[in-house]
């Protein structure tokens, strides 16, 4: 090609009924065409989309395992979960290896969205008696405005971060659609069994004929998780709509692929063991100065 730019290259795809030497029965293929005219030599690859097996033909070749969007998190996940894998010779169990390696690295900053999350809870009181100042006023009462300055002067007074108890699910966010894109571009993974799970590259199969099972501990889990984690509003429509979120996930869960569920069963497992020990840590103390009539009357938390 090169020596003759001007040369048109012709590829032609088609799809082919024929017999192997395995099946005489004819079956549906894909053929493809090459050709610039005359004489045509060149190098092909057919095999499985392994990337260290396209990197030892061509370098160039890794480039076909495309990882999507989080590639940034999801190729280096790839890579310690195939290193994982060497040593534990099961990737269900690499998956869980790989997620309490996970959980524990981000312990840290889990444990400092708790403190947060407890100081939240701690404050509730106080911003319910803001709530009560402007209840029966219009949301479009520019008054409303006060409202929301005088909570946020709250939380800055007591060094709150109010997106603080979001964190642990914004953290898990990015290695969710990492470990999906994961499982669907390992081609190692495909039929690979953990337990009773036979693919785990592919949803569950149906036990008994009707439910999966990961899916039900993992909804169960998440419900366990979320009573021992403390509560961040007083809102009691807030609290109930918080409670139906684990039934959420796992109905947004329970077509996914086993190892992805698994993932997060995993994670949630950690969780639970990590909350229980941040519960039993001291409760920071808040000198909350709580409103009353005459004179302001102080709580020491």
């Amino acid at each position: 090609l090169a020596a003759d730019p001007g040369r048109t290259l012709q590829l032609e795809t088609s799809a082919l009924q024929t017999a192997t030497p395995r099946e005489p029965k004819k079956q549906l293929f894909a053929g493809a065409a090459v050709g610039l005219g005359g004489d045509n030599h060149f190098l092909v690859y057919v095999g499985p989309k392994k990337l260290d097996l396209l990197r030892s033909v061509r370098a160039p070749l890794g480039e076909l395992v495309d990882f999507g969007f989080f590639g940034f998190l999801a190729q280096p996940l790839f890579l310690i979960l195939n290193w994982v894998h060497r040593y534990v010779p099961n990737f269900g169990w690499a998956i869980i290896v790989l997620t309490v390696i996970i959980n524990f690295i981000l312990f840290p900053l889990k444990l400092k969205s708790m403190k947060s999350m407890k100081k939240m809870q701690k404050l509730q009181p106080l911003i319910k008696n803001i709530n009560d100042k402007y209840k029966g006023m219009g949301m479009r009462d520019p008054k409303r405005q006060n409202q929301n300055q005088e909570v946020m002067a709250l939380y800055s007074k007591y060094g709150v971060n109010p997106l603080g108890g979001c964190l642990p699910m914004v953290l898990q966010l990015p290695f969710f659609f990492a470990f999906y894109t994961v499982l669907t571009v390992n081609i190692e993974m495909r039929q690979a069994g953990w337990l009773w799970v036979k693919d785990l590259s592919s949803p569950e199969h149906l036990m008994l004929g009707f439910f999966r099972l990961l899916p039900i501990l993992m909804i169960a889990t998440q419900f366990w998780y979320q009573k021992m984690t403390p509560a961040t509003t007083a809102d009691p429509a807030q609290q109930k709509m918080m409670q139906f979120m684990p039934l959420v996930m796992g109905f947004f869960f329970y077509s996914l692929q086993s190892g992805l569920v698994l993932y997060w069963l995993t994670g949630n497992l950690v969780g639970i063991a990590q909350q229980w020990f941040i519960n039993r840590l001291p409760e920071p103390a808040l000198d909350l100065e709580l409103g009353g009539k005459g004179k302001g009357k102080r709580s020491k938390n």
